[in-house]
Order: structure tokens, then sequence, then C-alpha cells
């Protein structure tokens, strides 16, 4: 199977140390599409997987900056930040065949998340996550599978990755359900370590992480402390409108699969428009507030 890594940061460096260290070459064909200093390191000693107690493990791994010199791919997988991706998005066009799949293992809201949802979000774009539809030209959404990554690597150098806790990966259709190509990927990424899980509903969480980051994410930045010591602190309390409002956005967004089905929708509503400031003209523009700024 042809699969290239695009981004060998991270989680993306920590996807090409498992799948190049524990598949065999006759089962993957792996490649990466870095630039400068990671491209270097990786050309000159492969990816470096810091393993304790066992030391470091080199994983020889052929890495282009130019994806001419790679071809159409079976699999891209996507890892970059996503402030990156619409300089990224351009690159992995360039991989694409008429049966590739892109698996999208970033946080955030993704450009193709409403394209599949029910309820009053159906149909919805956002100019502030894909302005002038750059990514979605470049990556259409059958060519998509979702991804929520429960993992964490931190870099210690370019093209040094140190492995930290957990290995969960979550893979799902944009469109719900599953599909033998899901499941395909699914045990790919299991043959190579990873704890995968696939989803019926990826939307929903993919939003699920969010409203963790959300909650947990500027009391962390505010204070410096680690996710664990928030938790265990008696005298954290959060904000249960916060709470609330994430979950009015998520009955916006999974409409009928939604554990809030009755939540309103006036209110998700203005959630939505509120944190998703900046919606761009749709096939099915379903916001009567969406233009309001």
């Amino acid at each position: 199977m042809k699969v290239c890594i695009v981004g060998a940061g991270a989680i993306g460096g920590l996807v090409v140390g498992r799948l190049g260290s524990r598949l065999a070459p006759a089962e993957i064909d792996l490649s990466v599409i870095a630039r400068g200093a990671t491209l270097d390191a990786l050309r000159r000693e492969g990816l470096r997987l810091q393993l304790d107690p066992d030391g470091e493990l080199s994983v020889p791994v052929r890495a282009v900056a130019d994806p001419h010199e790679l071809g159409a791919q079976e699999l891209v997988i996507v890892a970059v930040k996503a402030p990156a991706l619409p300089a990224v998005a351009p690159l992995v066009a360039d991989l694409l065949s008429s049966h590739t799949s892109v698996l999208v293992a970033m946080n955030g809201v993704p450009w193709w998340f409403f394209d599949h949802v029910n309820g009053p979000c159906a149909g919805l774009r956002l100019a502030s996550v894909d302005p002038g539809d750059v990514v979605r030209r470049a990556i259409p959404t059958p060519h998509v599978v979702g991804c929520v990554v429960h993992a964490s690597s931190s870099t210690a150098a370019p093209g040094v990755v140190r492995p930290g806790r957990g290995d969960g990966l979550i893979v799902g259709e944009p469109a719900g359900g599953t599909s033998r190509r899901v499941e395909h990927i699914a045990a790919l990424l299991g043959r190579a370590g990873f704890s995968v899980t696939v989803s019926s509903h990826i939307q929903r969480d993919i939003w699920f992480k969010l409203w963790g980051n959300m909650t947990m994410n500027p009391v962390s930045a505010i204070t410096g402390a680690t996710c664990d010591k928030v938790l265990d602190d008696p005298l954290v309390n959060f904000d249960d409108q916060r709470t609330e409002g994430t979950l009015a956005m998520l009955a916006a967004i999974a409409g009928p699969s939604s554990p809030r089905r009755n939540t309103t929708c006036s209110r998700a509503q203005k959630s939505v428009a509120i944190i998703f400031s900046g919606i761009s003209s749709s096939p099915k523009p379903v916001l009567p507030i969406a233009s309001s700024r």
C-alpha cells in the first residue's frame, strides 16, 4: 500500500515511526512530504524515535519536498497544524487519484465538517476555516476520512520524535456509518500499534475532543498546570454556561444524533455564529444569523 505522510512533526512523525518500524516494506511503501530542517534530517538519518528505556530507533523513510516525485498514493495522512493547511493542500492534491483516501489527523473543525451532518447546520461552510474554499477544492470531501487523535508526542529536534501518553485514534467516514476503506485504514494503523476505533459519527467525536479542549485548555494556559493536576484540584469548577453552550452547538451539528436533542435551535444557532464567525455562502444557507459578526 502506498502511504504518504504530509507533515513529520510530533503526530506525523509518530505515525511515520510506527508505520515504518512495525510494518514490513512488502506491506507498505512509506514516504513523507517535509521541508526545511526536518526534510534534511529525514534524508540524512531517517525518522528517529526516542523510546525509553530502549534508547533510540531510526526508521528509514523516503522524504521529499515535491509530491510529483511520489505520484498518486493510496492513503495520504495529513498531520500539520491548521494554519499550514492552505499551503499544504495543493501538495496533497498532487498525490491524489480517484481512489486515494486522505486521513485528516488534525485538531479543530475541518472544512468538510458540515457536509454530511443533519439538522440546521447541514451544508454549512465556514470562511474562517477555509477562506475561499482553497482546501475544499484541493481535497474534495469524497477523498476524506475523518480522524481524532488521542495520542501525544513531542519533537526533540527536527526528525526526532519522543512518544508521549496515549495511542488512540478514532477514524470515520464524513457521511457516517462505516466502509471498507475505513476498516482497511483502521486495520493498517492497528497493526502499527495504535489503538483504533471506528466511529459511525466522526463529527461528534471531533466535537467531543474540542469540548475537552475548550474546557481544559484555558485553565491550563492560565495556571500553567497539566490537565491531570487541573482535574484533581478541588478548587477548579468548570463553567456550566460554557459546557451548556458547547452541548448546544453539538445539538446543532449532530442533529438527531446529538445527546441533547431538546436544545433549542435558536440557542444553538447563536452559539455556532459566535464561535464560528465568518460563514461563507453555501449551497444550503441554513443559519439566518450567518452574516452577523
